[in-house]
C-alpha cells in the first residue's frame, strides 16, 4: 500500500505573541491608558464565569472611554497600535508560504485594527479578529462585535470551510491556552514559544521557538509524515493562565 503523503494546505496564525511581540493587543492599550489593574479584575470575572465575552468587551472598552473622558477615537487607537511592530521573521515566512501555494491568515482574539494592519503587512489571505464600535464621529463606543471571542475553533472551521480545505490539512500556530480549542480540531497544532500550560501541551503536536522554523517543519511533515525534532515531549504540569489576552 502506497503511503499517502501528508500535506499542509492552510496555516492559521494567532496574532498576539506570535506575529507581533506583544502578549495582548488589549493589554497593550490597557497599559497605555493606565487601566491595567481594573482590566485584570474584569478578566478575572470572565474566567470565573460571572460575565460573558460580550460583557468583557463592553467593560474593557468602557475603561478606555472613561480614561479619556469619552474622547478616544478610532484614530487614537490606530496611533497607539501603530507602535506595535510585526515580527520581521513573520514577513519572511509569509513570503515562503505564498511561494509554496499555502493559504495563510490570522484568527485572533485581539483587536481588529491591529489584525488588519498585520494581515496587510504580511500579505495574509484572510484575517478574523474582534471588532470595536464607534459613533458617527469615530469615537469609541463601549462594546463591539466578538467576531472571534475565545471560540477560535469556530472561526477555524468557518475559514477552512470557505476555502474547501479539510481540517486535517490545516496548521494552527498559537502561544496560549486560549488557542487550545482551535488546536484540538486541526491536523497540525503548533505551539509557538515557551508556553508550558498542560492543557495546551496535551493537544499540540509540535513546537517552534522561531517563526523561521516553520518552513522546515512543514517540509519535514510533508516528507516524513511526522513532526520530527519539533515534536512535543510528554506534557507536564503547566502554569496557570496568565495575561489579559482575549
Amino acid at each position: 500500500m502506497v503511503r499517502r503523503p501528508k500535506r499542509v494546505r492552510m496555516v492559521i496564525f494567532d496574532m498576539d505573541g506570535v506575529l507581533v511581540p506583544i502578549h495582548s493587543s488589549w493589554a497593550y492599550i490597557h497599559e497605555r491608558l493606565g487601566v491595567h489593574d481594573e482590566a485584570r479584575k474584569i478578566m478575572e470575572k470572565f474566567i470565573r464565569g460571572e460575565i460573558d465575552y460580550m460583557r468583557w468587551m463592553e467593560e474593557d472598552t468602557g475603561l478606555w472611554v472613561k480614561a479619556t473622558g469619552g474622547k478616544i477615537t478610532v484614530w487614537d487607537l490606530e496611533k497607539i497600535l501603530s507602535e506595535v511592530s510585526v515580527r520581521e521573521e513573520a514577513v519572511e515566512v509569509a513570503r515562503w508560504l505564498r511561494r509554496r501555494g499555502i493559504i495563510f491568515g490570522i484568527i485572533s482574539g485581539g483587536i481588529d485594527l491591529l489584525a488588519k494592519r498585520v494581515a496587510r503587512e504580511v500579505g495574509a489571505d484572510f484575517f478574523l479578529a474582534n471588532q470595536l464600535s464607534y459613533d458617527k464621529r469615530g469615537r469609541l463606543v463601549p462594546g463591539g462585535k466578538p467576531v472571534v471571542g475565545v471560540k477560535k475553533h469556530l472561526a477555524v472551521k468557518r475559514v477552512a470551510g470557505e476555502y474547501g480545505i479539510p481540517l486535517e490539512n490545516v496548521m494552527f500556530v498559537g502561544d496560549s491556552v486560549w488557542d487550545k480549542e482551535a488546536m484540538e480540531i486541526v491536523g497540525y497544532p503548533v505551539i509557538y514559544g515557551d508556553c508550558d500550560h498542560s492543557e495546551l501541551l496535551r493537544v499540540a503536536k509540535c513546537r517552534i521557538r522561531d517563526l523561521r522554523e516553520l518552513p522546515h517543519l512543514i517540509e519535514h511533515i510533508e516528507r516524513e509524515g511526522d513532526c520530527g525534532r519539533w515534536c512535543i515531549s510528554p506534557p507536564r504540569r503547566g502554569k496557570p493562565v496568565e495575561g489579559d489576552t482575549h
